[in-house]
């Protein structure tokens, strides 16, 4: 059996059961630098990601916060390593 519904309705079942603020879906996303990392090939990106790891990895040993800039470059990484591949993990 199919059953069809609109967002606001699948948002409203969300809100009731108390599962939609745990859904990665359930909120919405600002994309404001579409194409950015177009013009990179995949192991360039890779290569990148890692460096921002190794940042975040250092900081840590040291005590520090992470950095949220590095995490949310990280994250956009990630994404588009996922895109140039298979959508599968970010190797």
């Amino acid at each position: 059996m199919k059953i069809t519904l609109s967002k606001a309705q699948w948002k409203e079942a969300g809100k009731k059961a108390g599962w939609l603020k745990e859904a990665k879906w359930g909120k919405d996303v600002e994309i404001t630098n579409p194409g950015k990392w177009d013009g990179y090939s995949k192991e360039e990106l890779i290569k990148k990601r890692d460096a921002a790891r190794k940042r975040q990895e250092n900081r840590k040993s040291k005590g520090k916060a992470t950095d949220e800039q590095d995490t949310s470059l990280l994250r956009e990484l990630n994404f588009a390593i996922r895109a140039k591949g298979d959508w599968g993990k970010a190797d």
